[in-house]
């Protein structure tokens, strides 16, 4: 997945006006919470067609650690 694309669906997920930076913090979005982390995971789903762990998503602090758990699972 290319990261722009990447980053656009982050965007949507997040509610956000711009896309979110791979270094940025997870617990600095006000919309992560847990609809949007069932929302990743489905996302993650449908754009690899395998089933990224949900502890790894869990453990993932970064916008970037979300994106290299879908560049795993390619």
């Amino acid at each position: 997945m290319e990261e722009k694309v990447f980053l656009d669906k982050m965007m949507d997920l997040l509610d956000l006006d711009v896309p979110p930076l791979l270094t940025d913090a997870l617990d600095d979005f006000e919309d992560w919470d847990s609809l949007a982390y069932v929302s990743f995971l489905a996302f993650a789903k449908k754009s690899t067609g395998k089933r990224v762990p949900p502890k790894k998503v869990a453990d993932a602090k970064t916008i970037g650690d979300l994106f290299e758990l879908l560049k795993e699972e390619n």
